[in-house]
């Protein structure tokens, strides 16, 4: 079993909604997220909330499936990200699940 996780903006929540649905994984979660980049605070300062165009929106999608399904949606994303944009493509990761009661 692997959990995955997969970060996009929230302007690609419906094109990683179609992942799951064309693996036929039914069972997820997902939430909002706020991201910032490493040099967040020293380019904005320590209230970045007060800006305009800040902070970047996005969804943070997991499940635990198999490790097929895993590979199938990690490899969905590799060849897909390239058309969901240049700067912020969709990010994937997947993590053994060692026990699931």
């Amino acid at each position: 079993m692997k959990l995955i996780g997969l970060m996009s903006l929230e302007l690609y929540r419906e094109q990683v909604r179609k992942l799951f649905e064309k693996r036929h994984i039914h069972i997820y979660s997902e939430m909002e997220i706020v991201g910032h980049t490493a040099d967040t605070i020293s380019k904005y300062g320590w209230w970045v909330f007060e800006k305009e165009g800040l902070p970047i929106y996005s969804t943070l999608f997991f499940a635990v499936v198999g490790s097929d399904k895993a590979d199938e949606i990690m490899q969905d994303v590799a060849n897909s990200g390239k058309d969901w944009g240049e700067h912020h493509p969709p990010r994937a990761f997947q993590i053994d699940v060692e026990k699931m009661i």
